[in-house]
């Protein structure tokens, strides 16, 4: 193998890394652009690697060329994990996790030197992420947003908040709860909704209630 092959591997291994990382960044997802660079770079390196020795040592032992690069989708495992968050009634990083291990083998495909295989891989990654979201809001009419509540009596202002939320048909993915230095609660609630209501009208809804002192949502 040339200098320059290694290297068109290696560049092409951190395009397509890229690629999927730009969508997960706009998820903002911890793993995004650049994880998914060093995941692909990683991954075509070992193939690389395990590529060279095989061919630079068949006539003196017997190398199997796959077996450093099943090392690293045993061990892409672990960064996946670290990219799975777990609430107290949700699981995030899921998609992201996947993502990283199915870019992991793009890496090592691309390092091998299967570029059709790697371009089509990446094609139907980047198009299955891109479209499930598009499927998502568009067909399936859903929005994902947060609300921001502000409060000062937390116990009766949960359960009034949630009436107000379910009663728009408004589906509860997650609340989270803190309480500041000021002795004030902030609520935390990711909710998913059809596209067609209005959350304004519910954020006027939750300012009415008694003891909220704002409220904001994105």
């Amino acid at each position: 193998m040339t200098h320059k092959e290694m290297i068109f591997r290696l560049l092409l291994a951190l395009f397509i890394g890229g690629i999927v990382g730009v969508e997960r960044e706009k998820s903002h997802q911890w793993a995004g652009f650049r994880t998914h660079i060093l995941v692909s770079i990683g991954s075509c390196v070992v193939a690389v690697t395990s590529l060279m020795l095989f061919k630079e040592y068949i006539q003196y032992v017997n190398l199997d060329p796959a077996r450093m690069p099943a090392q690293v989708l045993s061990g892409i495992g672990f960064l996946g994990a670290g990219a799975i968050l777990k609430t107290s009634d949700s699981i995030r990083g899921l998609t992201t996790a996947a993502g990283i291990w199915v870019t992991a083998c793009i890496g090592i495909a691309i390092g091998f030197g299967y570029y059709y295989l790697g371009f089509v891989s990446c094609f139907l990654l980047v198009m299955t992420l891109y479209t499930l979201k598009f499927i998502d809001k568009k067909i399936l009419l859903s929005k994902t947003s947060t609300l921001y509540i502000n409060t000062k009596n937390i116990s009766n202002v949960t359960s009034e908040v949630i009436d107000i939320v379910e009663g728009n048909k408004i589906f509860i993915k997650n609340i989270d709860i803190s309480h500041d230095e000021y002795k004030y609660w902030d609520m935390k609630i990711t909710v998913v909704y059809n596209s067609k209501i209005e959350l304004k009208e519910v954020v006027k809804n939750i300012l009415d209630v008694d003891n909220v002192i704002k409220v904001g949502y994105e």
